[in-house]
């Protein structure tokens, strides 16, 4: 299992901190610089070793970035340039990089049901150049994370399927073992960047519950 922990820190030296104590937990942090006020791209790339994935959250999609679009892409290109690992970008908000060895991850959210149509939205991802494939949607019952499971088995491209919320839950624990890229897991409660997101801690102790009862 791929553990991915945001960053949700409001400033560069909390977000240090938090890294420190995340990188022994995870496989990839994300870096979310709407979060941040001043965010220096630079000394959070270099900061350590481990693989980074940076997102710079647009209001309209429950992101806290307060500048303009021109300024909030201009980050990402930004880490582009400095060799992050990751970028990812809304697939409403898509716009061309000028790419290196950055793998781009194009997201889409829904934050109030999981549609019928995943595949479209899968395929329409897919049709704007993404490396990996995020989809995050709501579930409001149980049969919705089913169906992003299913969408995750059935990717023929590296895939994120995540249904938000409490009913979602399954997605988290599941989705890798379906052959989803990773599952994103926050470090305390409070550091959490989306509905239904568990600690780092009960995932994997969800994820030991699972083997247990699969042996």
């Amino acid at each position: 299992m791929r553990i991915a922990i945001p960053i949700t820190a409001t400033t560069v030296d909390d977000a240090l901190k938090d890294m420190d104590v995340a990188t022994p937990l995870a496989d990839i942090l994300e870096l979310r610089l709407d979060y941040m006020s001043r965010p220096n791209l630079e000394v959070l790339l270099r900061h350590c070793a481990i693989p980074k994935i940076v997102t710079n959250r647009t209001k309209h999609e429950r992101g806290r970035f307060q500048g303009s679009e021109e300024r909030r892409i201009a980050y990402l290109q930004e880490a582009i340039d400095l060799g992050a690992e990751y970028i990812d970008i809304e697939s409403d908000y898509f716009h061309n990089f000028e790419r290196k060895s950055t793998k781009l991850i194009v997201s889409h959210h829904n934050f109030e049901n999981t549609p019928q149509d995943l595949d479209s939205i899968y395929r329409w991802i897919v049709s704007q150049g993404a490396d990996i494939v995020k989809i995050a949607t709501t579930a409001k019952d149980y049969t919705d994370s089913l169906r992003m499971l299913q969408l995750i088995a059935a990717a023929d491209r590296d895939i994120i399927g995540i249904c938000m919320g409490e009913k979602g839950s399954l997605t988290r624990v599941l989705g890798p073992v379906y052959g989803g890229y990773l599952t994103f897991a926050c470090l305390t409660d409070d550091k959490a960047s989306a509905s239904g997101q568990m600690t780092v801690a009960q995932l994997q102790q969800a994820s030991k519950l699972l083997r247990c009862d699969s042996g």
